[in-house]
């Protein structure tokens, strides 16, 4: 750990050869609620599709055709690509137009996954500092790198309702590409496309199946954040994590990452690290 004090003003290195820092989304990032099975939901989707042709006679009849049409997508999905793949909703989406008798653009398709999302998520909002700590990341010249189970016609609509975009020089969503996490075939794409080595890389997630066994499955160091919105069930730490955090802590995060207890100071990119004396809040494996 290396200090130069100039002017009152302190600047905290970075120690750990990371060059890019491949992150989880929801639960990591953002904390979020939802309820896919809200008949309400149902029902503002039937209307939201019937203004645009369809004729479903109600949410709990479009509810079932919406179920039926993932669990087939779902079973070819598997038989072409294995256990992780990862389906698109938007095509779903649009056989249901079809269904219910309406022919629209793909682009109607997308939209209405979108608005679905919309309407079915209760809460959403970065959990505290991410932003932050994403800009803090970058300038110490850590590439934050989205790699997410997730659908495009969600996140993308996420990210930018709360400006976290221009936050990732990547992104990388399983809908896009046909498999999710754990498949090591899906963080292999991602390291391909960043054009980086896996012993650069460190990944952050909340999941120990998905994200922290999945990532060293693919040979990359992994972080777990033992987060609310973590599997129940799972323990606080994992032996096969490199650091276990509790919480969305990253001041725990870059304290390990520059080997000294350091916090986020300012806000948006204008954030930065200094030293800061706490409690230990974190857990090593050897």
């Amino acid at each position: 750990m290396v200090y130069t004090s100039k002017a009152m003003r302190v600047m905290v290195t970075v120690s750990r050869l990371y060059t890019e820092i491949f992150c989880d989304l929801y639960g990591t990032i953002f904390d979020i609620h939802t309820d896919e099975n809200n008949p309400q939901v149902w029902d503002d989707m039937c209307e939201y599709m019937n203004k645009r042709g369809t004729h479903f006679s109600d949410g709990e009849e479009l509810f079932n055709a919406y179920n039926d049409a993932m669990t087939k997508a779902l079973i070819i999905g598997r038989e072409e690509r294995g256990q992780f793949v990862e389906i698109d909703f938007v095509p779903v989406w649009h056989l249901l137009y079809e269904i219910g008798g309406a022919h629209v653009y793909e682009s109607t398709a997308y939209d209405t996954a979108t608005y679905f999302h919309r309407v079915s998520t209760d809460y959403l909002e970065p959990y505290p500092h991410a932003r932050e700590f994403l800009a803090v990341c970058r300038r110490k010249g850590i590439r934050p790198i989205l790699v997410s189970n997730a659908q495009e016609s969600y996140t993308l609509y996420d990210l930018k309702a709360h400006h976290l975009t221009e936050c990732f020089d990547k992104i990388f969503l399983s809908s896009t590409y046909g498999l999710k996490k754990p498949d090591k075939r899906f963080f292999n794409m991602a390291l391909e496309e960043c054009g980086t080595e896996r012993s650069h890389v460190v990944y952050l997630g909340n999941e120990i199946g998905c994200d922290i066994r999945g990532a060293r499955g693919a040979g990359i160091d992994a972080i777990y954040l033992h987060t609310p919105l973590s599997v129940p069930g799972d323990p606080a730490t994992c032996p096969d994590a490199i650091l276990n955090v509790e919480g969305p802590d990253y001041d725990a995060v870059l304290s390990w990452l520059c080997k000294d207890e350091v916090k986020i100071q300012g806000t948006g990119t204008d954030a930065k690290i200094v030293p800061a004396k706490s409690k230990k809040r974190t857990r090593q494996n050897s």
